[in-house]
């Protein structure tokens, strides 16, 4: 029991000691739990949401005028047999008129007025990797049916590293956070080392064991974890509902999507910041070992 009271004593000693460089840590660390907790949501919720937008990007092919249904409906079929298209969805011309007018009702009477039906036999063509694309596109064209294809490749590739680009600045952010964690645990404990060099003296000289000594600097650099997990998750849980509208903004086309559970999210955090910050007390502690 008085072990455990003089740890308890000696940690609160060194955090009255410390009042400044320990709230300098609470921020900068406040500072790295937000940014890779705010850098995962939304590089999750961006991959997410770019999926839907991938799926939405389609090649588009207008069969020639006067083609009849039997022809375009065997065209279909081969289509449908390339390798990489999950889908094909057919659109007669009537629908297309039909839809045309829908758009732009002033040229009903217009339309109405021809004696055939201008707009084409269309097919909308779902692929299953956008790096197809360019070679499904020119397997379609080939066919003797087809009048023309259109498949937008640098939308697709712009799709296709939207999200590529997310994940490698969360795992930028990730690594840069690692040092900050490991520079503060470091800072804190040799300053602590510092200033505790005549107790620590002392208590080598009649032998107290490395746990008795060791544990007021682990207990500060744990309390200065969660003193700044739990700022940083209150901040975290806003990030979370603004990043619905900033992911709007940036994929107006694309389906939200919004996987991160915030409470699980918040528990790798705390577990992240305790391993990685006794890492980084690792080389001041064994200073203490040789004092």
């Amino acid at each position: 029991m008085y072990r455990f009271l003089y740890i308890l004593r000696q940690s609160f000693v060194l955090l009255n000691r410390m009042k400044r460089a320990v709230v300098i840590a609470v921020i900068f660390m406040s500072i790295g739990f937000v940014t890779i907790g705010s850098s995962y949501i939304f590089g999750t919720n961006f991959f997410k949401s770019s999926l839907s937008l991938k799926n939405k990007v389609d090649i588009t092919v207008f069969f020639k005028n006067g083609t009849s249904y039997s022809d375009v409906e065997k065209s279909v079929d081969e289509i449908k047999a390339i390798n990489g298209v999950s889908g094909v969805n057919l659109i007669t011309n009537e629908e297309a008129k039909e839809m045309f007018i829908k758009m732009f009702p002033q040229y009903n009477g217009l339309l109405s007025s021809l004696d055939q039906n201008p707009f084409p036999y269309t097919a909308k063509v779902q692929i299953k990797d956008l790096e197809l694309g360019s070679s499904i596109k020119s397997l379609i064209e080939s066919f003797p049916t087809v009048d023309m294809v259109v498949f937008s490749q640098e939308v697709a590739k712009k799709v296709n590293n939207l999200a590529k680009m997310a994940w490698m600045l969360f795992v930028f952010v990730f690594i840069v956070v690692i040092a900050e964690f490991i520079f503060i645990s470091q800072s804190i404990i040799s300053l602590l080392v510092d200033l505790r060099k005549s107790e620590l003296k002392i208590l080598h000289l009649i032998g107290a064991d490395p746990v008795f000594i060791n544990l007021p600097f682990i207990i500060v650099v744990l309390f200065i974890v969660f003193i700044s997990w739990g700022i940083s998750m209150v901040i975290i849980q806003k990030v979370s509902i603004w990043s619905e509208s900033i992911i709007k903004g940036i994929l107006p086309f694309a389906t939200y999507s919004s996987p991160v559970n915030i409470t699980v999210l918040g528990s790798y955090l705390l577990l992240f910041g305790i391993a990685i910050s006794l890492l980084g007390g690792i080389i001041p502690l064994r200073k203490v070992k040789v004092q």
